[in-house]
């Protein structure tokens, strides 16, 4: 069960990558709108957002139905999202600036959701590089802690994608909107369980 669904993960995530390649391999950049180069990026990083955004939606829905065993599914998801996230820089890099670094860097100071953006991918980085199981038995609880961070790129990467449309869209509005209230979520599950360890540890006390 566990390896079929992984297979219909890598398939389901790695179709947008293969529809994009040969969309601008044919030269029918037609269906890229009249900025292919600008859809581009945008294609790659709205992808990158929807997997991430799923990712976490899927851990709460596992969790909700008591399948702790699919949470592993989700690595698969999340290094998806890691290689989007790349991919939508380095187009944005590459196609838009023209492999200019200190372009880049002028950018990246002027403009805030392009460091909110940076930032998530190098939290996102860290994670992916920290999934390598020699790695993760090495972190320990560090390991754990690191991955804490991931609702934090989701929000940045959320926030980063509503700043960057220039007309507010149903779905930058609706995937900040669900990013704030897995963020939320999160923090009051970690605010549940502090408070019942302060409550067991009084009755042990009593």
């Amino acid at each position: 069960m566990l390896s079929l669904l992984r297979i219909l993960i890598h398939v389901g995530c790695f179709s947008p990558f293969v529809w994009l390649a040969v969309v601008v391999l044919s030269g029918d950049e037609t269906q890229l709108g009249a900025d292919p180069i600008k859809e581009i990026q945008h294609f790659l990083g709205f992808t990158a957002i929807t997997i991430l955004l799923l990712m976490f939606i899927l851990g709460r829905i596992f969790r909700f139905i008591n399948q702790p065993q699919l949470q592993v599914l989700r690595r698969a998801l999340g290094l998806w999202a890691w290689s989007y996230a790349v991919l939508h820089v380095g187009a944005y890099f590459a196609l838009e600036l023209g492999y200019d670094l200190s372009l880049f860097t002028q950018e990246l100071l002027n403009r805030s959701y392009l460091i909110m953006g940076v930032i998530a991918l190098l939290i996102l980085s860290l994670m992916a590089i920290s999934s390598l199981p020699y790695l993760k038995r090495k972190m320990g609880k560090w390991w754990f802690y690191l991955h804490q961070l991931g609702y934090y790129a989701l929000l940045l990467g959320a926030i980063h994608y509503f700043w960057s449309v220039k007309n507010v869209t149903f779905s930058s509005m609706l995937y900040l909107l669900l990013s704030v209230m897995i963020v939320c979520g999160a923090l009051y599950d970690r605010w549940r369980k502090r408070d019942s360890r302060a409550i067991n540890a009084c009755v042990g006390k009593d």
